[in-house]
């Protein structure tokens, strides 16, 4: 249940994106212009904006990507190839393993192999990137039966449907895996910057209560009591996020 919680939320970050581009009056003109200094709520608004119009795109990317992701779990996901039946033999290791890796390689030389899995017969399947762009590594394989060590399928990204195709372009846009290292690093700094619209946009909404209720309190404190119950629910499910995070990670090893 907690993917489609996840991916619901990009239901809201559809509509923040549009919400900004409504109330920001004439967006368009606002990408170099520096934040203003002096008053602290308007140097802290600029500086929202700011991130904000050179996150667009990105911000759409998610959304898309992440409403894709919910149609997926909802039953829109595409059919993924199945791959044919090899008769049962003892897994391969050290030396007939690299035979058999030699002899998916010889079937398709342009794959460039990111990860080897097996069947439940212990079938030896290669994936990874080759002639077809922004795909998953399993758009890519090559399965070699390691009993009759033959090529017994061939996937390749280029012949998948257009449903197929969108469903494979979905996980390297959304984590920005499609370009090595610098798309990551570039995804990485685009993630801490609506990071950065977050506690700016707390911080402009604490100012605005401040400046409303004329207290003395600090901005956090304010923050925090704007928030109400949903301070409490939104620190219950970091920390729950911080506990499960370990065993994930340990699950997906």
């Amino acid at each position: 249940i907690g993917i489609p919680i996840v991916c619901s939320l990009a239901l809201l970050l559809a509509v923040s994106l549009v919400s900004g581009m409504v109330t920001y009056k004439k967006w368009w003109r606002g990408f170099f212009r520096a934040p203003r200094g002096g008053d602290g709520r308007r140097m802290t608004g600029d500086l929202h904006r700011l991130i904000g119009l050179w996150s667009l795109w990105f911000v759409a990317l998610i959304a898309v990507t992440g409403l894709w992701y919910l149609v997926e779990t909802l039953g829109g996901n595409a059919r993924v190839p199945k791959v044919p039946d090899v008769e049962a033999s003892p897994m391969p290791t050290g030396v007939a393993l690299d035979r058999l890796v030699a002899i998916a390689r010889r079937a398709d030389p342009a794959l460039d192999v990111r990860e080897v899995r097996f069947t439940p017969d212990n079938g030896v399947i290669l994936l990874g990137q080759s002639s077809a762009w922004l795909v998953r590594d399993r758009a890519n394989a090559v399965v070699v039966d390691p009993a009759t060590s033959r090529v017994v399928a061939q996937l390749d990204g280029r012949t998948l449907s257009a449903h197929q195709r969108i469903s494979e372009m979905a996980d390297p846009l959304h984590f920005g895996t499609f370009g090595g290292l610098w798309t990551k690093v570039i995804w990485f700094l685009f993630g801490a910057l609506l990071t950065a619209m977050a506690v700016t946009g707390t911080m402009i909404y604490a100012m605005r209560l401040a400046r409303s209720s004329r207290s003395d309190a600090s901005t956090v404190k304010i923050a925090w009591q704007g928030m109400g119950a949903w301070g409490y629910i939104g620190i219950a499910l970091i920390l729950l996020t911080l506990i499960l995070t370990p065993g994930a990670i340990g699950g997906a090893s």
